[in-house]
């Protein structure tokens, strides 16, 4: 008996570790395929590039934070599968670019508090950061306000912004918490960013 229970945690164990192994690997490729999506998207500022054929969405911008050595593509559509992959822009508010594009509302892009947007704990006012755009075009963004707010707000994107969004507390060991933490930027002048070189890794 003892020998067949040794045995079956044994096998699995080297299932769990098989099962985990799989999804770092799954998560590390999904990276590279989601940076080759955007370096392609850069020479077709049109086109709608997925980063795998069956994906449901596509890369739209890159966010670069230097102060947190962060770069990270944006996805279009923040649903769950999206999010699990990477930060995805909201699309029922205001598209990416600002109201120098014409924009209207405030644009969104939403992550998971313990990957991607895991750093906006530590983001503080003040701080800047660029957003790129399929154009090409690097927008330079300054923090103007860090809060927490309940889910249901939303009356922040009927102001023209950039804001970043994801669940809150950190490190909580409660799912399914009805808070957010809301990092809003605005665009900043070109030469804030002076000695910053922007460029597509």
């Amino acid at each position: 008996m003892k020998k067949w229970l040794s045995a079956g945690l044994l096998i699995l164990g080297l299932g769990l570790f098989g099962h985990g192994a799989y999804m770092q690997a799954k998560a590390w490729l999904a990276q590279v395929l989601i940076e080759q999506a955007w370096q392609e998207a850069l020479n077709d500022p049109n086109a709608q590039v997925k980063p795998w054929f069956y994906a449901d969405t596509y890369v739209t911008a890159q966010l670069n934070w230097p102060s947190h050595n962060k770069t990270l593509s944006v996805l279009a559509g923040a649903s769950g599968r999206n999010l699990a992959f990477a930060p995805s822009q909201f699309l029922p508010a205001g598209a990416l670019g600002g109201k120098e594009f014409g924009n209207k509302k405030g644009a969104l892009i939403a992550g998971h508090n313990d990957t991607h947007f895991a750093f906006l704990q530590n983001a503080k006012v003040g701080e800047q950061f660029t957003l790129q755009l399929q154009s090409g075009v690097v927008q330079n963004y300054k923090v103007t306000g860090v809060e927490v707010i309940h889910q249901s707000q939303h009356d922040f994107l009927q102001t023209p912004g950039l804001y970043l969004l994801t669940c809150y507390p950190f490190d909580s060991l409660a799912s399914g918490t009805d808070l957010r933490l809301l990092v809003s930027a605005q665009l900043s002048s070109p030469d804030s960013f002076s000695g910053i070189s922007i460029t597509s890794s």
